[in-house]
């Protein structure tokens, strides 16, 4: 009797183990969920971000203001990500320098920034993009697989151009809150983007806003840092661990020949 309760005894703790392992194994895979990580191993804007993360994003530069957008950025503690031009990054390097230094994300918007030249071919648009990316790794060592392509990725970037992009490495991205500081004067700009982020929050939908490196955009950006420090949003730089947004066709498709921003 004592040695068939000793066997008891061992069968219990043994489905306990088996029953723990599996709790283990179930935790992980929530973990892992929590954290939205793709098929391909990159993580998606997730949960955390959700409607109150913004990824603040400036094209074009750097110019003679992106050190006010830096120290403006460095005031409220905010990251943004700088998607910069072969030619300025050349002529700006100490920026650039200061752009990494300080901590934002580093990406690449070509040479030209002409739609002419830049989407004469899939070559073309590659060789302006290696270009870019070894002039930044020059200046900073940093080797950036980050991209955004001139006026967007619709309509001109086909699908050939995509796959030669997208097989050398590079990362494109979009963006789903449009400041229209090209066009907007004064601070105008500034509701614009409140009032898309906050319709984006609504919807529990991460901003990705574009803006440039231009002197109105510096001259209000503390009205807007201090918009999304008020009401709880955190500003976060573009990691090349995250699975790149792209527009659909939603509201970016129309003819090659419509006037282009």
């Amino acid at each position: 009797m004592k040695k068939i309760s000793i066997i008891i005894y061992f069968a219990f703790l043994i489905i306990i183990s088996a029953c723990q392992s599996e709790e283990v194994t179930y935790q992980i895979e929530l973990k892992e969920n929590n954290e939205i990580i793709s098929s391909a191993g990159k993580q998606q804007l997730n949960s955390e971000d959700t409607g109150k993360g913004v990824y603040l994003t400036f094209d074009d530069g750097p110019t003679s203001v992106t050190k006010n957008i830096l120290d403006t950025l460095s005031q409220f503690n905010a990251k943004a990500t700088f998607f910069m031009l072969e030619p300025a990054m050349r002529k700006y390097p100490d920026v650039v320098k200061r752009i990494a230094e300080d901590g934002h994300g580093l990406g690449i918007h070509g040479v030209t920034h002409d739609v002419n030249q830049f989407y004469t071919s899939e070559q073309s648009a590659l060789e302006e993009m290696i270009t870019a990316q070894e002039t930044l790794q020059d200046i900073t060592d940093v080797r950036s697989k980050l991209i955004r392509t001139p006026y967007g990725s619709i309509p001109y970037l086909t699908e050939s151009y995509r796959e030669v992009l997208d097989s050398n490495g590079f990362h494109l991205w979009d963006w789903n809150v449009d400041s229209s500081d090209w066009s907007l004067s004064g601070d105008k700009y500034i509701d614009s983007i409140v009032n898309q982020i906050e319709n984006l929050a609504s919807a529990e939908e991460t901003s990705i806003v574009l803006m440039h490196d231009q002197e109105e955009t510096a001259n209000h950006l503390s009205l807007l840092l201090t918009y999304l420090s008020e009401n709880g949003f955190q500003t976060k730089k573009i990691g090349e661990n995250i699975e790149p947004y792209n527009f659909s066709c939603y509201d970016r498709c129309h003819s090659l020949n419509s006037s282009q921003n």
